[in-house]
């Protein structure tokens, strides 16, 4: 079913506006029936969607002072948590970060991209296992919208663990519920020709040129696929291609 685009309530948006205006130092004055925050709640909402906006727009300073007022008005606000730890993670604050994402989850367990943006933060930091972890728990949500990107992200967590059969099993997954997951056809195809199924591993990768096109990475596996198969011709010619891109 189709999901039609809503724009954002009126006054979540002139309570976004008029705090965006007194962060900035604007001089018009507020009319005395412009719309107020209903709540402590719905004040810290605001300041959280003022702060992601200016995270969006790489201004951390802005996005930071937004955040920590959101805060302010309700500690346990797991979104403007969330922000903190990505703005943390921007700063390469990686340990603030981490403890930011724990305390979003903890005031919103079932919060599946934070989760998943915590995995994020996990895998930078190469604590694989615990990625995966969080990933595996993240991609139980059915849900979730980007839930084919879960699995592939599981999957690759996966690999650096080397637990490749439950790699393959992620990215299947992932291609169960999306065909068109060019990364996981990808990242299949890789497996395959490791593990010796050339023809497997030639067939997932013309998906993957149908789906996404070609790149660095896929040509390259092109002519090691080719070479393995005896096919001089065509792993030279997508050598060529590997020169040109």
């Amino acid at each position: 079913m189709s999901r039609q685009f809503c724009p954002p309530p009126v006054r979540a948006v002139a309570i976004a506006v008029g705090l965006a205006c007194l962060m900035n130092g604007c001089a018009t004055p507020v009319a005395s029936n412009a719309p107020r925050a209903e709540s402590k709640s719905d004040a810290a909402a605001a300041y959280t969607r003022l702060g992601k906006a200016y995270l969006a727009e790489n201004n951390l300073p802005r996005a930071q002072q937004a955040l920590e007022h959101a805060l302010k008005l309700d500690a346990r606000d797991a979104d403007a948590l969330e922000g903190l730890a990505l703005l943390y993670q921007r700063q390469r604050e990686l340990d603030l970060a981490a403890r930011f994402f724990e305390r979003a989850l903890a005031a919103a367990p079932d919060a599946t991209r934070i989760r998943n943006n915590y995995a994020a933060l996990l895998y930078q930091r190469e604590r694989y296992a615990q990625a995966c972890q969080q990933l595996a728990l993240a991609s139980q949500d059915i849900t979730y919208t980007k839930r084919a990107q879960l699995f592939a992200n599981l999957g690759q967590c996966q690999g650096k663990t080397g637990d490749i059969q439950a790699a393959q099993a992620s990215y299947r997954r992932a291609l169960d519920i999306d065909p068109r997951n060019a990364r996981s056809l990808l990242a299949l195809a890789r497996i395959d020709h490791t593990q010796g199924n050339n023809e497997r591993a030639w067939e997932r990768l013309q998906r993957y040129f149908t789906v996404a096109g070609t790149s660095t990475e896929s040509l390259r596996l092109a002519s090691d696929i080719a070479s393995a198969q005896g096919d001089s011709t065509r792993a030279a010619f997508y050598r060529q291609q590997l020169g040109g891109s």
